[in-house]
């Protein structure tokens, strides 16, 4: 089994650790997320690999994989943002299909910029900005 990927915040305050669970016929790996301080509002939820810390440590967005099969991969992909300080998450977008997938890019001020790719015959690929702090539905981590 592969060792769990390690990625510390840019303070090293914190750390994320995502231990392997599993690929998929694709080869999409997908992993369980742990968050130092932050236990159990992630058990029993599949994560992509792909994790983006914000410069000032506070913030931290991924890719959640929803109804995951092991053969097609995810039925739907999340892309999460984490607010550390505020020990909340929020969805920022949603895409549909194992054909598809959301990554975050980057943290420029207040916004989140992110891709989402579309594969297939006619695949796309475009590139989003999100002013996160101003999304609704903020949940509060437990």
């Amino acid at each position: 089994m592969p060792k769990p990927i390690i990625i510390p915040s840019p303070d090293k305050k914190r750390k994320v650790v995502l231990n392997y669970l599993g690929k998929t016929q694709s080869g999409h790996e997908y992993y369980s997320l742990s968050i130092d301080g932050i236990p159990l509002s992630l058990e029993n939820r599949i994560f992509g690999s792909v994790c983006m810390w914000s410069n000032e440590s506070r913030f931290l967005s991924l890719q959640e994989w929803k109804e995951n099969d092991k053969i097609t991969g995810a039925k739907s992909y999340l892309l999460l943002i984490f607010d550390l300080l505020t020990r909340r998450e929020c969805v920022v977008a949603e895409v549909e299909g194992a054909k598809s997938e959301i990554i975050p890019e980057g943290f420029i001020g207040e916004s989140l910029m992110y891709r989402v790719i579309h594969d297939g015959q006619f695949g796309t690929t475009r590139n989003f900005e999100s002013k996160f702090q101003y999304l609704n539905g903020w949940q509060t981590l437990k």
